[in-house]
């Protein structure tokens, strides 16, 4: 499961989360697609919104990079 499948499974839209984050939707997607590393505090930050474990966060971001690298290639 990625960051975007997390939102998804939350049902909350991504321009909410975007704003929680204090960031714009374009970087919320690039977040979810693997094209921008996030740091500890927007894992914590994303871990209270989709009410996930860090760990699960940290996975589903992995996830990320990973489709995104699978994508490239």
């Amino acid at each position: 499961m990625n960051l975007k499948d997390l939102r998804k499974e939350s049902g909350i839209k991504a321009y909410k989360i975007a704003k929680e984050l204090n960031i714009s939707r374009v970087q919320l997607n690039n977040i979810e697609s693997g094209k921008i590393k996030v740091n500890e505090e927007k894992i914590f930050l994303f871990s209270n919104i989709y009410k996930k474990d860090i760990d699960d966060i940290k996975n589903a971001w992995e996830v990320s990079i990973s489709e995104r690298a699978g994508n490239i290639l």
